[in-house]
């Protein structure tokens, strides 16, 4: 298992059903498949959470198969597939039905449509299975109500369930004094709307530009591409790009920045997002993503558009609205509680007969 977002969602969901008295077992491939160097994910059992390696054919994640998922299913059991668009899902459901196990589809937002570009061909074969895997399915856990059109627009015979994943609350604080802003996670410049965003600063004048600090791991080359970008707007002074990181060094580096900013063009619901909101740190978030709803809703980040000038307008909006900061950590500690959240899911699974 990498790390990413999302396995740090599917560990977070694992905790939280066995917090809530559920018996939960991690079924995956081989770690040998894993090739992050750093881990930014607890991946530990405890009393009610166990993992289990399960052999696989495939050479990588698009290819990797479970072999007789079968034998690892029980008649009680509720099988939760995530993401999608992989073979692996649909080996999986086939295995499900076979044990007459009932699966949840979560897709942590690969079916949202601008995503669905990344799709290699043919695609209306894909398509076809995926809306096959879909509406056989008990239900499509989404995270927000905005996500269903996409889903339903493939499948419009599936189920939903609607319940974000959780975020415990921090002991520890924004801070502050560090002199830059910070961005975290895949470095894919289009998608994670980081080209916007360094255009954005080039737009200002040289006297009112931040100091922006991207750190994160590479995705299809991205990390050459944004120092391309950097070199050709000459902004190497005001832009700096690290590697990964983790621990108590990335809580530093949150906590330490004047602000935090995710200018995705699209996203589902991100785990560095709500790490930054839960430690109050002061947010530009772009008004295209899920969750921008809720913020507003909160006043709890800056929102923006995810363009050059829509992000040239909202920088120096920040300074001047510290106050985003308390109602974002608030938000987490109300509208992401887990205590809060878990109960919504077992009633939300409960009127599928599944419990």
């Amino acid at each position: 298992m990498d790390n990413s977002g999302v396995t740090f969602a599917l560990w977070s969901w694992a905790r939280a059903q066995t917090a809530s008295g559920s018996e939960v077992c991690v079924l995956h491939a081989p770690a040998a498949n894993s090739t992050k160097e750093i881990s930014f994910v607890s991946k530990e059992s405890s009393p009610g959470l166990s993992h289990h390696d399960v052999p696989h054919r495939g050479r990588h994640r698009l290819t990797l198969r479970p072999v007789a998922l079968d034998r690892y299913l029980g008649r009680n059991d509720l099988l939760v597939l995530h993401e999608g668009w992989v073979p692996g899902n649909l080996v999986a459901a086939a295995a499900a039905c076979r044990a007459r196990v009932p699966y949840v589809v979560m897709p942590h937002g690969v079916y949202e449509s601008a995503w669905t570009t990344y799709l290699k061909p043919p695609r209306w074969l894909r398509h076809r299975l995926e809306r096959r895997l879909l509406e056989r399915a008990a239900a499509v856990h989404v995270f927000f109500e905005s996500e269903i059109a996409d889903v339903a627009a493939l499948a419009p015979n599936a189920s939903f369930i609607t319940v974000p994943t959780g975020f415990h609350l921090p002991n520890e604080r924004w801070t502050g004094g560090g002199g830059y802003l910070g961005w975290l996670g895949r470095i894919d410049p289009f998608h994670k709307g980081l080209d916007a965003l360094v255009g954005a600063i080039a737009r200002l004048p040289a006297d009112q530009r931040p100091m922006l600090r991207i750190r994160g791991y590479d995705y299809r080359n991205g990390i050459a591409r944004l120092r391309d970008l950097i070199e050709k707007l000459d902004m190497a002074k005001w832009v700096r790009l690290d590697g990964v990181i983790a621990g108590a060094e990335k809580t530093r580096f949150l906590q330490q920045a004047e602000g935090y900013i995710h200018p995705s063009r699209w996203e589902c619901h991100s785990i560095a997002l709500l790490e930054n909101l839960a430690l109050g740190v002061p947010c530009i978030v772009s008004k295209a993503i899920h969750i921008a709803q809720t913020l507003e809703r909160w006043s709890a980040a800056v929102l923006a558009q995810p363009s050059e000038a829509g992000l040239a307008a909202a920088l120096p909006r920040l300074a001047a609205d510290r106050a985003v900061a308390p109602r974002g950590r608030a938000l987490v500690s109300d509208a992401f509680n887990w205590k809060t959240l878990m109960p919504q899911f077992h009633s939300a699974i409960g009127r599928l007969g599944l419990q």
